[in-house]
């Protein structure tokens, strides 16, 4: 008996860490996000095997109650939450949980996507603190409105390890507010972010609106186009991922073409790349389907030594690791 408990012990020793690596919850049931919150507060010695967890759920109460538990290893948190929303909650109450919230020391890859209804979620100033994890190096957020953050002092926002930024059906209302990491002359002001290196984005929320509110960035609005894309991209970039380009209404018979800004804008990336950010390698153009092949681009982008490419609505993005690379 005594053998069997201790080749009980042993693998349980081994099991454990590999049963609970990788965690899940299941919206609905109680194996949700505050079902979790609750075993782990049960059995802390769970904790410290926790790498990655995977919510279908974003609830604001039970998001910060989990993130209020100091997880030493773990690495990659994916928040994605599809079809009705939870019931929110005011702005005082998610003050009062975001004092308990701690800082993730591994916490290296964060995901928060939602899909309620093709209504983008709104973050409200309170939600800030939930992204305010530093040893992030990769941040994937889709779907989501942060007009509310214009308010958070940029510095709040530092992540010295950030290398990716992926920004995905982002909403900005331009007219309307001025986030606080956008500049005063319109856009998205990244420099600060020195460790980026793979940035997603549509180039109007990159680069802000003409005079009329909308994405405008030609030559005609910027006698300095060159300048202006510099004052914006972060110094490191390596690989820039196109969303949102616009098209030109084809004469009959024809396929679509990119319109004339996004043609100039890809032009100044290639030819001015020494002087707008001078470690770019890679540019992908995303949804190309319908749009005819720039051919003139692709010829550009071989002659000036750099990778450029377009991809259909379906494919996934995952540039070569070796235009991520370390310098």
């Amino acid at each position: 008996m005594a053998n069997i408990a201790l080749t009980n012990r042993a693998m349980k020793t081994y099991i454990a860490p590999r049963l609970y690596e990788k965690m899940y919850t299941r919206i609905g049931t109680p194996q949700d996000t505050a079902g979790l919150v609750a075993l782990l507060n049960k059995r802390p010695e769970i904790v410290p095997m926790i790498k990655i967890l995977v919510l279908d759920e974003y609830h604001p109460c039970h998001a910060r109650h989990l993130l209020s538990i100091k997880m030493s290893n773990l690495w990659c948190l994916l928040i994605q939450h599809e079809g009705h929303p939870v019931q929110d909650v005011g702005e005082r109450e998610k003050r009062a949980l975001n004092r308990n919230l701690v800082h993730q020391p591994s916490l290296r890859n964060f995901v928060f996507r939602v899909e309620f209804d093709r209504v983008r979620y709104e973050l409200s100033k309170e939600d800030a603190a939930l992204f305010r994890q530093l040893a992030v190096e990769r941040f994937r957020l889709s779907n989501v409105d942060y007009s509310a953050f214009e308010s958070v002092d940029r510095s709040y926002f530092a992540h010295p390890r950030l290398r990716e930024l992926w920004t995905e059906i982002l909403k900005l209302d331009w007219r309307h507010t001025r986030p606080s990491l956008v500049s005063e002359c319109g856009g998205l002001d990244l420099t600060g972010f020195t460790a980026l290196r793979l940035l997603r984005i549509q180039p109007g929320t990159l680069l802000g609106p003409g005079e009329e509110g909308f994405a405008s960035y030609t030559t005609s609005d910027h006698p300095d186009l060159s300048e202006f894309i510099r004052s914006r991209l972060p110094p490191r970039l390596k690989v820039l991922v196109l969303e949102g380009l616009t098209n030109l209404p084809p004469p009959p018979g024809f396929d679509q073409l990119l319109c004339v800004m996004d043609v100039e804008l890809i032009k100044c990336l290639i030819e001015q790349r020494q002087h707008v950010a001078p470690k770019l390698k890679y540019i992908s153009m995303c949804y190309m389907d319908e749009i005819a092949e720039p051919t003139e681009l692709y010829d550009l982008a071989e002659k000036h030594g750099m990778s450029l490419c377009g991809t259909n609505r379906h494919d996934y993005i995952d540039p070569p690791e070796k235009f991520l690379d370390e310098d």
